[in-house]
């Protein structure tokens, strides 16, 4: 399993990005989510965390901005019914946190506004993930912290491992993603990072 790539970014698009390692171009199938993420950054020197699905004669490599949403794509393929392709989709028309909570909270209306997810397999998402993501959301040892504080503090973790990975110093990035956060508590990891981007440039 390629676990994931580090190496200079020549092109992406929505769908896709190729990245350059070593003289070798991987190309690598990525969800909008990421590709806002990496709006910044073309050109330069990233690490991407990657899935390689292996099907038949097909070796696909995809590719995700931060290790939650590799989680989160890993989990959903996982359900029966849903393959690459509508994992993507999934985590093209809303953040790894909002797939979260909307399984967690069992909200089927917000899966059947994706293109391609109806009723019964929005019913299926939930029934086979629901315990595993709340694990994931509520660890043992902090099972008496409250959902939405517990919540702030996985975003902000995911905006920091994000900024790190792009080279920023984890002191700095700290500092500026809890800043934002005071001002805005309930952006996005994508929104926060995006702020986080343009403030430290402005640095």
């Amino acid at each position: 399993m390629i676990t994931y790539l580090r190496g200079k970014l020549v092109e992406k698009n929505q769908s896709y990005l190729i990245i350059d390692c070593h003289g070798i171009g991987y190309h690598i199938h990525i969800s909008s989510y990421t590709y806002y993420s990496l709006l910044e950054i073309e050109g330069k020197d990233i690490c991407i965390y990657t899935y390689l699905f292996i099907k038949e004669n097909q070796h696909v490599l995809y590719g995700f901005f931060g290790q939650k949403e590799r989680k989160i794509f890993s989990d959903l393929i996982s359900v029966n019914g849903i393959g690459p392709s509508s994992a993507i989709i999934l985590l093209s028309s809303m953040t790894p946190y909002e797939i979260e909570k909307s399984i967690s909270q069992e909200e089927i209306k917000v899966f059947k506004k994706v293109k391609g997810i109806g009723t019964k397999t929005a019913q299926r998402i939930i029934m086979e993930l629901k315990d595993k993501i709340i694990k994931d959301i509520i660890p043992i040892k902090e099972k008496n912290v409250k959902p939405l504080e517990n919540t702030s503090y996985l975003i902000k973790k995911e905006a920091l491992s994000a900024l790190s990975v792009l080279g920023f110093s984890h002191q700095e990035a700290k500092k500026v993603i809890d800043d934002i956060w005071d001002e805005n508590p309930i952006f996005s990891v994508e929104n926060l990072i995006k702020e986080s981007l343009k403030r430290i440039v402005k640095s």
